[in-house]
């Protein structure tokens, strides 16, 4: 799908990223962005994700998946993004609820 494009009055850019070898998409929608279910994001695509107040993400796991991002790579891509605020989403049943939760958690000076 290309994009830019328009819904209910709010724009929505698709952002590439990879499931495994299937190439899915992401979407920005002012200064929010929802990226689940997906292994890797493009260099090209971070440049799309620049100047976010909220990022909502998928941290599945620990153990690595050629389709889902792990715990750390969620981490890294919020540390590297920067966003105001991050969101995580499908995160596996196998992790402890309360270790996750604490490890989540990232303080901005």
């Amino acid at each position: 799908m290309q994009g830019p494009f328009e819904l209910l009055g709010v724009t929505f850019t698709p952002i590439p990223m990879k499931h495994g070898d299937l190439n899915v998409l992401g979407y920005r929608f002012g200064n929010a962005a929802y990226l689940t279910d997906f292994s890797e994001l493009p260099s090209s695509s971070r440049a799309l994700l620049q100047g976010l107040d909220i990022l909502i993400l998928d941290a599945l796991r620990d153990i690595p998946h050629p389709m889902h991002q792990t715990v750390e790579q969620a981490l890294a891509l919020v540390s590297d993004l920067k966003p105001r605020e991050a969101w995580f989403t499908h995160v596996a049943h196998d992790l402890s609820h309360e270790e996750t939760n604490q490890r989540l958690v990232i303080w901005v000076s």
